[in-house]
């Protein structure tokens, strides 16, 4: 089961995933990623990774010095490979072993997609028939990968709106029973 969640950007995507992993407990394995905000402003200057087994790091900021870029951001690609990785390699043994284990990937955009490695591990991922995967992309593609994985057949694209996100986790939790 390939569960792909896209919409526009802050419709709330990764509170979705959050909530989701809260929810699926230790089943779930994976990663999302969040804004950085200035605590004095509150304008946004990055993004972090948060994996779930509990670790963080910035991997894109203004204040990052970088040929990677995304908008005004620049984007550490070792930094975010540096957790993305492992976690992704962990989920996807584990999924493997354990059919109630469910592969998080929040989210297959822009930043993220500068990595060659994070590309192969969720192409390969994403083609396995044998594992559970939520994932999230952006409601555009960016990315010839991301073109993949919207079309992606077998796979379930939810569009998430106003009008179903406060009801659309326990459907997934449904798709994900089944």
């Amino acid at each position: 089961m390939k569960i792909i969640i896209t919409g526009q950007p802050g419709i709330g995507k990764t509170t979705l995933i959050k909530k989701l992993v809260k929810k699926l407990g230790q089943d779930a394995i994976g990663f999302w990623t969040e804004e950085v905000r200035d605590p004095e402003t509150n304008k946004r200057t990055g993004f972090r990774i948060i994996t779930t087994d509990g670790k963080k790091r910035i991997f894109s900021s203004k204040f990052f010095t970088s040929k990677k870029l995304v908008g005004s951001y620049g984007v550490n690609v070792q930094y975010f490979e540096e957790l993305a990785l492992p976690i992704l390699e962990k989920a996807y043994v584990e999924a493997k072993k354990n059919k109630k284990k469910i592969i998080i990937i929040d989210e297959i955009g822009k930043m993220e997609l500068f990595s060659k490695k994070f590309r192969d591990l969720v192409r390969q991922i994403i083609h396995d028939p044998t594992v559970k995967v939520v994932a999230t992309i952006p409601i555009r593609d960016v990315h010839p990968l991301v073109k993949e994985i919207r079309r992606l057949s077998g796979a379930v694209l939810i569009e998430l709106t106003k009008e179903n996100r406060d009801f659309i986790l326990e459907d997934i939790l449904g798709l994900l029973r089944q």
